[in-house]
């Protein structure tokens, strides 16, 4: 039911693609030469000169790169902040969140003389998106932070009025500015901030059990730009991932299923797509799992219709042997246990998956 549901929504938020895309593809206007004003006195910070096309190629890089480029630009390297300047002369500050070294996210807040120009840099943003260069529009999430209603804008035109004198609303654009890469220039009541992001949920099997028993609407925000969160009245909630790779390059859908009571992470579900391609993925998963970082093979089983243990397997090969002679009939499961729990690659009838639980 779960996956049924996520097919449509992924069906339905492909329409606003395609939708945006058709639109984005009319030649834009050339950008203009707006100076985000004078240098404010005691500002003494010099600006790296950039756009957001440019600034936003450096997601999923090694932070280096971008240190290495900036020249003599105002930085703080320890706590990994860069300060910024647009095509059209807002300045901002920069802070460069880090997976391991690399650039996972890049924030922005408006600084110096553009300090106070949220409300009109964010508008100029959504009107000329293409003056700006910030991609193809996907859509904007919105909620109402007084009635906790929301749900999805299809059009920038759509978007502006969102925008109210109450100021009581998270209102969060997201364009496609690379292939790769979100652009999203939000704002959140009346505070103004541009995030840049991977459009993926990166997965390290070996840490992603850390999430398991974390507060579900927290790891949302995390995720803001790249999750949706679907309820099922009051019997269960889940986040919905429509894109995760793997470390060589797989894609993969994602649930983080919540616990009864719709508070905390139970587990999570990593599905390998169902195509030509499943049984061999699940054969180098099994064959190659401390290349996936799955973790320590802990034991190798076959479970009847019912999910009930029938039958110990004694290594890979014997795994692709019952395939090769029962197909999916039964369920073969492969156990690994990593510092966060379990980590169970499951073949069966329906689906072909990755489950992470605690012990």
């Amino acid at each position: 039911m779960r996956k049924k549901f996520a097919w449509f929504f992924c069906i339905f938020m492909s329409s606003l693609v395609l939708l945006s895309c058709s639109e984005d593809n009319k030649k834009g206007e050339e950008p203009g030469d707006g100076t985000g004003g004078g240098t404010p006195e005691g500002d003494t910070k010099t600006y790296f000169e950039t756009t957001y096309s440019d600034l936003s190629a450096y997601v999923d890089k090694d932070v280096s790169e971008i240190w290495a480029a900036v020249g003599n630009a105002s930085k703080d390297e320890e706590n990994n902040i860069l300060y910024v300047q647009d095509q059209k002369g807002n300045r901002y500050k920069a802070t460069f969140k880090l997976d391991g070294t690399m650039i996972a996210t890049i924030e922005m807040v408006l600084t110096g003389s553009s300090e106070n120009k949220g409300i009109e840099v964010w508008e100029s943003m959504i009107s000329s998106f293409r003056d700006y260069k910030l991609g193809t529009f996907l859509g904007t999430k919105f909620k109402d932070y007084a009635t906790g209603e929301g749900g999805i804008k299809q059009t920038t035109e759509e978007t502006i009025p969102l925008l109210t004198l109450e100021a009581n609303t998270l209102i969060y654009p997201v364009f496609g500015i690379q292939k790769k890469v979100y652009c999203c220039p939000i704002m959140d009541k009346d505070k103004f901030r541009v995030e840049m992001c991977r459009n993926y949920l990166p997965l390290d099997f070996s840490t992603l059990g850390k999430y398991v028993g974390a507060n579900i609407d927290e790891t949302l925000q995390e995720f803001y730009a790249i999750s949706n969160k679907i309820l099922f009245g009051t019997a269960m909630a889940y986040l919905y991932f429509d894109s995760a790779i793997d470390l060589k390059g797989n894609n993969y859908t994602v649930n983080f299923d919540s616990d009864k009571t719709l508070e905390t992470v139970l587990e999570i579900s990593a599905y390998i797509p169902e195509n030509e391609q499943t049984i061999d993925r699940w054969k180098d998963l099994l064959q190659n799992y401390a290349d996936y970082k799955l973790g320590t093979l802990k034991e190798m089983y076959v479970t009847d219709a019912f999910g009930d243990k029938v039958q110990d397997l004694a290594d890979a090969q014997a795994a692709f042997d019952l395939y090769e002679s029962n197909g999916r009939n039964n369920g073969i499961i492969a156990r690994f246990e990593t510092a966060y729990g379990n980590n169970s690659l499951i073949l069966n009838k329906d689906y072909c998956y990755i489950l992470v639980r605690k012990s």
